[in-house]
């Protein structure tokens, strides 16, 4: 048997890539072993209809050429969908941090509220505080004068 390349221009050989499933002329594919002393037991895939009219060029592929295909064709869209899991991480990534940033700023802005607000009322106790020590000491003050004022 020959490779898959060979082709006659009465009937040209259509290229198939990886696993083929019909021949060129709508054909079923079925396997078969090889029988020549070069390529003794080797499997290939041959047109239902090729196998009588040998002098025509319905599809013949060798299977282990067919798998490496298979192989080839697998490793490229691998690396296709791994190429769009990066881009697609990366674009994850840049949201996440534009999501934290955001957080960050909301947080950050409700934080200083929430001590501002805490201040306003500590100072607002204290000033309460200082007025009540004022009256007492202004209390106590009247008081001194009036026991000094008895006294003397």
């Amino acid at each position: 048997m020959t490779s898959s390349s060979t082709s006659s221009s009465r009937f040209p050989r259509i290229s198939t890539t990886g696993v083929p499933t019909r021949c060129w002329c709508g054909e079923g594919i079925t396997t078969f072993g090889s029988s020549t002393a070069e390529n003794r037991y080797r499997r290939f895939y041959r047109c239902e209809i090729g196998r009588d009219r040998k002098s025509e060029n319905h599809l013949f592929k060798w299977i282990d050429e067919a798998l490496i295909d298979e192989i080839r064709m697998v490793d490229v869209k691998y690396e296709r969908v791994a190429q769009g899991l990066t881009k697609f991480e990366e674009r994850v990534m840049e949201n996440v941090n534009s999501a934290i940033t955001l957080l960050e700023h909301e947080i950050s802005q409700e934080l200083k509220e929430m001590v501002n607000l805490e201040i306003a009322r500590v100072e607002n106790e204290m000033k309460q505080k200082l007025k009540i020590a004022m009256v007492v000491m202004i209390v106590v003050g009247a008081m001194v004068g009036l026991c000094t004022s008895l006294i003397v």
